[in-house]
């Protein structure tokens, strides 16, 4: 029987995430330093195939990863989103194959990935006013991610998880609007801190703002009760209204990172297992694939270079400074 993935620190790994592409169909202002860019960032001969994310699928569920994330860029607009989604969601052990999407794409897909067997997505949605969208997106259009969350429900990808990136000044006037969401419908709102990946760190403290202002706002809504999230080890601390269906989930990797308990790796569209996000180690999987023992051995690898969650800092300020991943968010998959 082939030994789990465990590592230096004790941490097991069941988790790993796999982007597709770092193509996007929209301009988010926070993500890209050249926007204009989005859509030419690699070319198909340097993304993964299919059968190369099958191949690391089979590895890593041997080593005892159980669920498996599709992230971008936007993962939807590969051609053979769909013949991925199944390779993963057939390999026997592998209990839930998820994906991170903008929604724009689900109206016409949703139906389709979930045949194929994906059980549920992430949606990104960081303003829900028409201009406000359009500004943070550059571009985007509101109706085209809301019509997506309605086909997601629908075609039962489930529970549908809302991704709010919090911006001092550009969205958090919008905290309790998105809040109400939980009150009657089962959407699990989840606010992330804005974090200074490669690219961006001159924009960080513009506009980072605490989650904290998150529960101050919620606790004036309704009463607050802290629930386990679907799945144990994510990032996420959640909590309920008193008598809402949905929960209101936190994700802080600044204020009050979650490192001694982080449980994933990694692989970007190019082939890079990283280890940890906020570093710049990577490993090339490349050379092995073809071959599952030198893929293992990849994966071992990478496990040793994790970083150890105990010198990670507990403030906002010193925790950006070790922010040190050459690439941007859209590089190693968000």
């Amino acid at each position: 029987m082939t030994k789990k993935l465990v590592d230096s620190y004790g941490r097991s790994i069941n988790y790993l995430r796999l982007s597709v592409t770092d193509k996007c169909n929209l301009n988010c202002f926070y993500c890209r330093s050249d926007p204009g860019r989005c859509t030419v960032e690699n070319t198909e001969d340097e993304e993964l195939t299919v059968e190369d994310y099958r191949q690391i699928s089979e590895v890593a569920v041997a080593l005892g990863i159980s669920r498996i994330r599709l992230t971008g860029g936007e993962p939807l607009l590969r051609a053979d989103i769909v013949e991925i989604v199944n390779a993963i969601a057939s390999i026997k052990g592998m209990n839930d194959v998820s994906l991170t999407t903008n929604g724009i794409l689900l109206e016409k897909m949703s139906q389709e990935l979930s045949a194929a067997g994906l059980k549920r997505v992430n949606i990104s949605l960081d303003s829900l006013d028409e201009s406000n969208f359009r500004h943070i997106t550059q571009g985007g259009r509101l109706r085209s991610t809301l019509t997506g969350i309605e086909c997601a429900l629908s075609a039962g990808l489930g529970p549908v998880k809302l991704n709010v990136v919090l911006l001092k000044g550009i969205n958090d006037h919008e905290i309790e609007k998105f809040i109400r969401l939980t009150i009657d419908r089962d959407l699990h709102v989840r606010f992330i801190e804005y974090m200074p990946t490669a690219g961006q760190q001159g924009k960080w403290s513009n506009y980072f703002l605490d989650l904290n202002r998150v529960m101050e706002i919620a606790r004036s809504v309704a009463p607050l009760q802290e629930v386990q999230g679907e799945h144990g080890g994510g990032p996420a601390r959640y909590y309920t209204l008193q008598g809402a269906v949905g929960k209101i989930g936190l994700i802080s990797p600044l204020s009050r990172h979650f490192c001694a308990r982080c449980n994933r790796l990694r692989v970007t569209s190019d082939g890079k297992l990283k280890p940890c996000l906020f570093s710049d180690a990577e490993v090339d999987l490349r050379p092995a694939l073809g071959d599952k023992k030198q893929l293992e051995l990849k994966f071992r690898e990478a496990a040793v270079l994790r970083t150890d969650p105990l010198i990670a800092a507990c403030n906002s300020g010193d925790r950006s400074e070790q922010c040190i991943a050459k690439r941007p968010m859209f590089k190693i998959g968000g």
